[in-house]
């Protein structure tokens, strides 16, 4: 391998950190001067759910068709997070389901386009594939904002208590997790020399006669240690071309759960510095959704 092709992966993708840094920086201005609260106590105000507002909050950042959106949710979450260690927790597992189930269903994601396009799929044709996978998934969402996460463990608070906190000006500097942003680097480059042998792995995949059992071990893997959205989505174009579009749904989930799964996708790390929620802890939750979104898909085959 040429030293331009290790330079480029060791810098590939590395804008994210400053993109990173910048989110932590606004979101930690918006939680210093409470730019969000008006909004906050409107929607509990007339719904008497701080709950509500927190699934709002989750719903519309993870929708947004921007790469790190999670950092976007996390940001934002974090302002009306409460000072408890546990119920910040609760948040860092709300922040990451509730910015992943897109990858199911929305026509602004690659993983739906990508199969769309390869079968020449409408987006609702390529919904009736989907919906169970997006129902067990939903379901385990939920869940999570309903009844693991407590009123109490949102802290929105009436207006007349509302603490002035517009005191002083915070350092830019001190508002960066800048052992976060040295730990995604490495987990940016790991990802770049894993994703630089995808060629390789689809070659490996057309010109072998593989059954359906060792196809489904193969994209598993392929998409944990790639850890690309885009990528695990032309895994499961590949493995849908050789045996079928009636496998799917079977191919996406498992993708999806290898993706969803992977050391080298950013999302647990960036929630573990806002809330700092234990990493089995998010693992747990992680492998009961893949468990579910699996074996889901099954309906699509009977």
């Amino acid at each position: 391998m040429e030293w331009t092709t290790v330079l480029n992966l060791l810098i590939k993708n590395q804008w994210y950190l400053f993109y990173l840094a910048g989110i932590m920086v606004v979101a930690g201005y918006a939680k210093h001067y409470n730019w969000f609260f008006p909004i906050y106590q409107f929607v509990v105000n007339r719904v008497q759910s701080k709950r509500a507002v927190v699934a709002m909050i989750s719903a519309l950042t993870g929708m947004l068709p921007i790469p790190g959106r999670v950092s976007v949710s996390a940001g934002v979450l974090d302002t009306i997070s409460s000072d408890d260690p546990k119920s910040r927790q609760k948040l860092g597992m709300i922040d990451y389901l509730s910015t992943h189930h897109y990858y199911l269903w929305s026509p602004l994601e690659k993983t739906i386009i990508l199969p769309m396009a390869a079968f020449g799929l409408t987006y609702w044709a390529m919904l009736s594939y989907m919906w169970p996978l997006l129902v067990g998934c939903l379901g385990v969402v939920l869940y999570y904002l309903f009844v693991v996460l407590k009123e109490e463990d949102v802290n929105i608070i009436p207006a007349e208590l509302k603490p002035d906190r517009r005191d002083g000006v915070p350092d830019p500097t001190t508002l960066v997790d800048w052992q976060l942003i040295g730990l995604l680097a490495l987990i940016i480059i790991f990802g770049n020399f894993a994703r630089e042998y995808t060629s390789e792995i689809k070659q490996f995949v057309d010109d072998s006669g593989l059954t359906i059992v060792q196809m489904s071990i193969i994209s598993f893997i392929g998409s944990f240690f790639l850890g690309s959205s885009s990528r695990f989505a032309a895994l499961t174009v590949v493995a849908t071309t050789i045996f079928g579009i009636e496998y799917l749904a079977w191919f996406f989930a498992l993708d999806y759960a290898g993706y969803i799964l992977s050391p080298v996708h950013k999302c647990v790390f960036i929630g573990w510095s806002y809330f700092k929620t234990p990493i089995i802890t998010y693992y747990k939750a992680l492998l009961l959704m893949c468990v579910i979104v699996v074996l889901f898909s099954l309906i699509t085959l009977i």
